[in-house]
């Protein structure tokens, strides 16, 4: 699948879209572009740092104990920059024992009610993560460890990665209303 088979793919659905839902589905495609980058950015960053832990431990004798830390700081991020990219594109694991069995139709339902519950889970996440990332900022909270790194900027992730959740499942939503695919790149059923 090419890069230009994310953001519309040329087929008669994608083109039979309206002008603003394929401005929009493309804006999301190059949003979420930047976010997979900055996602396999942190996966090398989180390689070098455990590759030179190792170096560092069984080499020299002297083991490094942040490395821990900021590999778990930096598995969140992969996370939260990838999760809604994955979304958009169908990557979930899922279970289609009883919609293998609908028409049609009952599969539209079931994608759109599916996308209504991640949008219902962005709120929450944006709102909740927001909440707690100006508490912790609040009271000057740092996180627990050898870093001691201001714990809302890790915490702001939460509602960063709910902010991407939510443009996929509109994304997912105004395709679904205009006769395509939930997922992009994936043929209608």
């Amino acid at each position: 699948m090419n890069s230009k088979s994310l953001c519309l793919d040329g087929s008669p659905e994608a083109l039979a879209l309206p002008a603003a839902c394929r401005v929009f589905n493309c804006t999301v495609f190059a949003i979420f572009a930047a976010a997979m980058a900055v996602s396999a950015l942190c996966v090398l960053v989180a390689l070098a740092v455990i590759a030179y832990s190792v170096v560092v431990r069984y080499f020299l004798g002297e083991p490094s104990l942040w490395v821990d830390e900021v590999v778990g700081y930096l598995v969140v991020a992969i996370v939260m920059f990838g999760v809604a990219s994955a979304l958009r594109e169908g990557r979930h694991i899922g279970v289609d024992l009883l919609t293998e069995r609908l028409g049609p139709r009952g599969r539209r339902l079931a994608e759109a009610w599916s996308m209504l519950s991640v949008l219902a889970l962005a709120v929450f996440l944006i709102a909740n993560g927001w909440e707690t990332a100006m508490f912790s900022k609040s009271i000057e909270m740092v996180s627990q460890g050898y870093l001691e790194v201001p714990l809302y900027a890790l915490q702001l992730l939460i509602p960063f990665g709910g902010c991407l959740l939510a443009l996929a499942a509109v994304d997912a939503l105004l395709r679904l209303a205009f006769g395509g695919s939930a997922h992009v790149g994936q043929e209608k059923h």
